[in-house]
């Protein structure tokens, strides 16, 4: 049973094969990508070979984990696609962005928002499958395999002139059987007091037959002779060969009726199951007909509903865009309508207001001051030129009082 990074096991009568295939082919591309140290942390450890195939305990992680993979996926890919989403997102709006930008990639998605947001399934695994097989396609260079140059094993060398029917080392009776027989021997033979007698006497057997027997059949066994279990040696395959002829004579007769009876029934089986479907096909053809053209019209609802769909999503984008530019102007009002509502310019302005009087009062008094001291000035100076004209007048001056006058 199929079990998950957080122990689970595999929902009971589901069937996600794909599923599995596609998380396992995900994780060997991840090791490629060096994932467990570079994206791992305490909180992510590594993937399961089916922790996306089956829903996991802990459902928000496993959706945190999706995302964050995604991220971390998009950060690779050449141009740096920046993901327009954090963990405090609208799930909808997450998934929206996701598939925006995987679209923008190039990366064909076969399935519904609403399936990717669970973080588990065929559509989840195709996903993430897809996006990091282009991560290696356009940052991995592959080459062609190379393969070591490996000799093919040396035979072992034949010793022709090694005697067939030569018995081996294994077989060769042990030191105490040779002791036994010699002792045996020695018990049979009874010394004679003349040993030239016994060289040029008759010889008789004194043994017992019984005993001979006995012996007889304790040395048989040794004294066969045992043919080399050898694959290579053509003797063993020309036995061989004649066993199995010998057994496939023999088993043939039987084997061949019961072959023939398989085969009578198994054409019986196929003709009345080819009657049942051309039965079934009379009968069920108008069924079939109606099938193919709900399927049709169940493909049409799917284009359109995947149209429909690509709209909402445009306009969620929109949406979004509108709601940012929304978000501004009323930053922008708040800012304008603190400004407008704070009195403090208007206070200075009123302060420079008073100060200005109080300098213009100051300027029209100097003014005063001064217009009234040139008027003193000018009373004074006109006795003085009035004298001057009448003595010019009476002409009664010479040059010498003028002099003095002027100097006066």
């Amino acid at each position: 049973m199929a079990t998950n990074a957080t122990g689970d096991s595999a929902p009971m009568g589901t069937n996600n094969a794909e599923a599995l295939q596609t998380n396992d082919e995900l994780v060997d591309m991840l090791m490629l990508l060096d994932y467990e140290t570079k994206f791992c942390n305490q909180e992510l450890k590594p993937l399961a070979r089916t922790y996306f195939a089956y829903p996991a305990a802990n459902t928000a992680l496993q959706y945190r984990y999706f995302t964050q993979l995604v991220v971390w996926g998009l950060s690779l890919a050449p141009g740096h696609a920046k993901a327009e989403w954090d963990e405090y997102d609208d799930p909808n709006t997450v998934i929206t962005s996701m598939l925006v930008i995987l679209k923008d990639m190039g990366i064909q998605v076969n399935t519904v928002p609403a399936k990717l947001k669970q973080a588990y399934g065929e559509g989840v695994c195709q996903v993430l499958h897809g996006l990091f097989k282009e991560i290696l396609r356009s940052t991995h260079q592959w080459g062609m395999p190379l393969f070591p140059d490996e000799n093919l094993a040396d035979e072992a060398e034949v010793d022709s002139d090694a005697e067939i029917n030569s018995v081996g080392e294994d077989e060769m009776p042990a030191d105490a059987e040779e002791d036994d027989l010699m002792y045996q021997e020695d018990e049979l033979k009874k010394p004679e007091e003349n040993s030239d007698e016994a060289d040029h006497g008759m010889l008789q057997n004194n043994i017992d037959p019984t005993v001979w027997k006995l012996e007889v059949e304790r040395v048989v066994p040794k004294l066969k002779v045992t043919m080399p279990n050898d694959s290579k040696e053509w003797r063993t395959h020309l036995s061989q060969t004649k066993n199995y002829k010998q057994v496939i004579e023999k088993q043939f007769p039987e084997a061949k009726a019961q072959l023939e009876k398989l085969s009578r029934e198994l054409s019986t089986a196929l003709s009345r199951i080819r009657d049942k479907e051309n039965f079934i096909n009379t009968q069920f053809d108008q069924r079939a007909l109606d099938y193919r053209q709900q399927q049709e019209e169940l493909t049409t609802v799917q284009a359109q509903y995947t149209q429909l769909n690509e709209v909402v999503m445009n306009l969620q984008i929109e949406l979004k865009n509108i709601n940012e530019e929304c978000e501004v102007v009323k930053n922008e009002m708040e800012d304008r309508s603190s400004t407008v509502t704070d009195t403090a310019p208007i206070v200075k302005m009123k302060d420079a207001f008073k100060k200005l009087r109080a300098d213009t009062r100051q300027l029209e008094v100097r003014i005063g001051v001064v217009s009234h001291t040139l008027m003193q000035s000018k009373l004074r100076q006109r006795p003085q030129d009035a004298g001057k004209n009448q003595k010019m007048y009476n002409g009664g001056g010479n040059d010498s009082d003028g002099e003095i006058d002027e100097n006066e």
